[in-house]
């Protein structure tokens, strides 16, 4: 007989996700080889997809291993545990900490009829939101990473909320965004917990990840039932001009 299900994930589950801490090499592991870009040891998403690069460890020979596929003039983005060595050519845009946070309750998926499954025909709209909310790296095919949700009143697309990076039984909920017209009314609430619910419908735990300085989202991703696992270092690298280091 079936043990009785919770409202709590198991703790086993809650202590396997240390593999996470290396969270961008875990899920270039496991994406889908057209979303995939290789160099040697380094590894890195497609641009359409993500700007997010990774290796086994951050020396500044591996991070030049993954930062050799850059055209010029383009980003790249690790989450480290330690901060990573940075080769000679390149300089450094962003040099931030992050939380890593992981779900340990039970979602409900929303029966608001408001909330609708994005997909191919709505990319256009997803990124005029993102370009007016900043939610964070989301390019032309990031939504085809995962199972995208949103919301749309008078047929404006006004929040949204997706899956990005995949880690074992790890899901990412991922381009959390609301129209500034339309904030404070819990739009991003409703949102979040129906991605968590669909990522557990799948037998997979949700995670996400937020600036440590973004005090208002922790507060509510605490609220919402996500604990801090860890904190990651997030550097953005492009090529430096010549000369400049």
């Amino acid at each position: 007989m079936e043990p009785p299900k919770t409202d709590v994930v198991g703790a086993a589950d809650i202590e396997s996700d240390e593999y996470l801490a290396n969270v961008v090499w875990a899920s270039l592991s496991e994406a889908p080889q057209e979303c995939v870009e290789r160099f040697k040891g380094g590894a890195r998403y497609r641009r359409e997809f993500a700007p997010f690069g990774a290796a086994r460890e951050y020396s500044a020979e591996s991070v030049a291993q993954i930062a050799a596929m850059l055209p010029p003039g383009q980003s790249l983005i690790l989450f480290t545990a330690m901060k990573p060595e940075i080769p000679s050519g390149y300089a450094v845009t962003l040099d931030a900490n992050g939380h890593q946070m992981i779900a340990e309750k039970k979602f409900r998926q929303s029966s608001d009829a408001r909330v609708v499954r994005l997909g191919p025909d709505d990319v256009s709209d997803m990124l005029q939101l993102v370009e007016i909310t900043r939610p964070g790296p989301f390019n032309s095919r990031t939504n085809e990473l995962g199972n995208f949700f949103g919301i749309r009143e008078k047929g404006r697309l006004v929040a949204m909320a997706g899956e990005r990076m995949a880690a074992g039984r790890h899901v990412e909920v991922s381009a959390v965004c609301t129209h500034p017209d339309w904030r404070g009314k819990g739009l991003g609430r409703l949102l979040v917990e129906h991605v968590s619910a669909s990522i557990q419908q799948h037998d997979r735990i949700p995670f996400l990840h937020v600036f440590t300085t973004n005090t208002p989202a922790i507060r509510l991703y605490r609220e919402l039932g996500f604990r801090i696992a860890r904190t990651l270092h997030v550097t953005a690298i492009v090529h430096s001009p010549a000369g400049e280091t």
